[in-house]
């Protein structure tokens, strides 16, 4: 048997139905699984997608800039590139004018593989209009935006 207090279950049961953390980490599970099952012929995970849609949509950028614009730390994102670089979808240099500076360059086979994941996530991401609202889902992005100033990314 538990030695919780009554008060540490109270709120044990109020962690399980009340923690932003817990429900937004719950949904995003499922969110992620959804995506990569419909991104799965693609051969790239969804937490990927993101990386190649910098890259391609802004050009060879450096790892710090990169990472900033994903919200991501250095170190998650470079076990990232290092996935892509293994499978040739982007590849890691030097910036000309400054050695100390890592830039990213999406690849041909990169450029390939991102045009059809695109194509998969506009089917997936239709879906989840539909089945939830688009005008929900654009009040959910404005709601996830506030929440992200507070929490501070």
């Amino acid at each position: 048997m538990s030695e919780l207090t009554a008060n540490d279950l109270q709120l044990c049961r109020q962690v399980r139905v009340m923690c932003t953390c817990n429900q937004l980490r719950r949904t995003t599970r499922g969110v992620t699984h959804m995506y990569d099952a419909a991104m799965a012929s693609s051969g790239l995970k969804v937490t990927q997608l993101p990386i190649l849609v910098a890259l391609g949509s802004a050009g060879d950028m450096p790892v710090t800039t990169l990472a900033d614009a994903l919200a991501l730390d250095r170190t998650t994102l470079t076990r990232n590139l290092k996935v892509l670089e293994h499978r040739g979808l982007v590849e890691m240099g030097e910036r000309e004018d400054d050695a100390r500076v890592r830039m990213v360059s999406l690849t041909p086979s990169g450029s390939a593989a991102l045009t059809g994941a695109l194509a998969r996530w506009e089917d997936v991401q239709r879906a989840v209009e539909t089945g939830f609202g688009e005008q929900r889902l654009r009040a959910l992005y404005d709601e996830l935006a506030a929440l992200s100033e507070i929490v501070g990314v």
